[in-house]
């Protein structure tokens, strides 16, 4: 089987590695020409680690991030009302969860990817796609033609994969919040997840390595709107003047504004099927989710297994997509709307029927389940 991979994100660079794993000759290209990753960090949950570990890539994550079981409730006075202990999914030994920075999980990635053999083509985009009776026909921005078996778009949330093929889909929608990050050095007392609920936003901690972590705050806001990149720092010291305790100890710490990252919330949820003839989207080109679960990476990692096992196994193309569409979508539509929900019930922080910590628990047992 040929493929060829859009995108170099988590969901492309997972989607190479399993497909080349089970056989199949892999072409990716990637937009960007550098390799600069960008954002701070995000967190891997029980499932995608025991996702990874199947292509023998957990131990790398968890040795490259830091790893931690537990996900502390507090005030904006810094007092813990609650700490919740996530199931281990990969056993007593295994921690729950791994904070880890985005270019340390490229890293892991990009290099295996590499190692198992697959064609890389930097600063390149596709031009077009043709489907043709058994095979996609592709010509990509540097003029090279070639045809495929099977083409994945896991080019994100402005998937130009999704507007050449389902360019009638549902469109990514602006959730009315935005999310502040900014990478810290880490406390001693800092060893797992942490969430603090202010009268207006929440502030978190997510350690990332032995020495860093990072720090977030989510914002209502009416407008998709990004402030001046030169006030980072002092704006996001202004969203936390309430916090007391430890994020008000750390507040003071946030001076330089290329290590604060500020973005408009987006979701996406395409009405399925996520493919049409030879051509299916992955991770964020099909839902997009909120970070309230921390779960949109792990989803992407997820989608790019189950494929690599559906398309490679006996089944005709079409029924093997359609068996991924089965194992895929309602547990990706469950994670997006209760982010969704998530968000809504921090917009409205006297709703009397607002129960995060459960919405949470009840969506973490669903991610338990085999997929």
């Amino acid at each position: 089987m040929r493929v060829l991979v859009v995108g170099g994100g988590p969901a492309g660079l997972t989607a190479a590695i399993a497909l080349r794993g089970r056989g199949a000759e892999i072409d990716l290209v990637e937009a960007t020409a550098e390799a600069a990753i960008l954002g701070t960090g995000l967190s891997l949950g029980g499932a995608p680690l025991r996702a990874l570990r199947t292509i023998g890539l957990a131990e790398r994550c968890v040795q490259a991030g830091f790893g931690s079981s537990t996900l502390s409730i507090g005030t904006a006075e810094g007092e813990v009302v609650r700490v919740v202990d996530r199931p281990r999914l990969n056993g007593p030994d295994q921690p729950s969860a791994v904070g880890i920075m985005r270019p340390a999980l490229h890293a892991v990635l990009w290099d295996e990817m590499l190692r198992r053999g697959t064609h890389v083509r930097r600063g390149v985009t596709v031009r077009s796609l043709t489907q043709q009776a058994g095979a996609v026909e592709v010509v990509g921005s540097d003029g090279v033609r070639a045809r495929y078996d099977l083409v994945v778009g896991a080019d994100g949330l402005r998937s130009t994969t999704r507007e050449m093929v389902f360019g009638d889909a549902e469109q990514p929608w602006f959730t009315g919040q935005r999310v502040w990050r900014t990478t810290l050095p880490r406390p001693p007392e800092v060893t797992g997840g942490a969430m603090y609920y202010g009268p207006v936003n929440k502030a978190g901690l997510t350690p990332v390595s032995a020495t860093q972590m990072y720090l977030f705050l989510v914002e209502n806001i009416a407008a998709p709107e990004r402030p001046p990149r030169d006030r980072l720092a002092e704006l996001l010291r202004a969203q936390l003047a309430g916090y007391g305790g430890l994020i008000g100890r750390l507040r003071e710490q946030i001076t330089d504004d290329r290590r604060v990252d500020c973005r408009p919330l987006y979701a996406l949820l395409l009405s399925p099927p996520w493919y049409r003839g030879r051509v299916v989207l992955i991770g964020d080109a099909a839902h997009s989710t909120t970070p309230h679960l921390a779960a949109g990476a792990g989803l992407a990692i997820e989608d790019a297994l189950v494929l690599a096992e559906e398309v490679t196994s006996d089944l005709p193309v079409e029924e093997a997509l359609t068996r991924f569409m089965t194992r895929r979508y309602e547990r990706c539509r469950a994670v997006v709307e209760n982010s969704l929900q998530l968000g809504e019930w921090e917009k409205r922080p006297s709703d009397a029927t607002a129960d995060p910590v459960g919405l949470s628990q009840r969506t973490w047992d669903i991610l338990a389940q085999p997929i």
